[in-house]
């Protein structure tokens, strides 16, 4: 009995306190733990936005600059909306005008999507001269035939692939010179390519 009564006064004076709580040495571990985790998520989207972020980016601004190009330095179109001459060096030092031709919004479906996505682009391209420019002009609705062929020729996988755009593109300029008869065409540029 004398057992019982000194356990019941042990409980008896703690039951009013709280138990004692233990050391919690696995909070500090988990509170560590966390933080290393935080911290390579930091280091993840660093990475991310310095290899996959920032390269979109230049790319966008390359097209920023095609559109600049596209409407001189002064910020006013040209007499044209869709040319603008510019000056470009000869190989002896001399300077002849080149034109650049803009067309824009070509809206096309994908080979194999049945109507489902689009793809809308603009082109802009670089003549030589200002014949080959008159030229371009007038047969402005026979190289947008030309452009929708081609695109919708393409599948969706075709026009992501950036090897398959440069393929497109060289295609796209070899028709072009047919279409022209010319060799002035000096460079094809996607100036807008959206595919949905």
């Amino acid at each position: 009995m004398a057992n019982e009564d000194d356990r019941t006064k042990v409980e008896g004076a703690n039951a009013g306190q709280p138990a004692a709580i233990p050391a919690q040495s696995g909070g500090k571990s988990k509170l560590i733990i966390m933080g290393a985790v935080g911290v390579a998520a930091i280091a993840i989207g660093i990475v991310v936005a310095l290899f996959v972020v920032k390269p979109m980016m230049a790319d966008s601004g390359q097209q920023d600059a095609t559109s600049e190009v596209s409407h001189g330095d002064s910020g006013k179109e040209a007499d044209k909306p869709n040319q603008e001459s510019k000056e470009k060096k000869s190989g002896h030092g001399g300077k002849t005008a080149s034109v650049v031709y803009n067309i824009d919004d070509i809206v096309i479906n994908p080979a194999g999507t049945g109507g489902t996505r689009f793809l809308s682009a603009s082109f802009a391209f670089e003549l030589e001269s200002d014949a080959a420019a008159k030229e371009f002009e007038a047969r402005e609705a026979i190289i947008r035939d030309a452009l929708i062929t081609i695109l919708s020729s393409k599948s969706i996988a075709q026009l992501t692939d950036v090897k398959q755009k440069e393929i497109t593109r060289y295609q796209i300029k070899k028709r072009i010179s047919e279409i022209l008869n010319t060799e002035e065409l000096a460079g094809v540029f996607y100036t807008d390519f959206v595919l949905q």
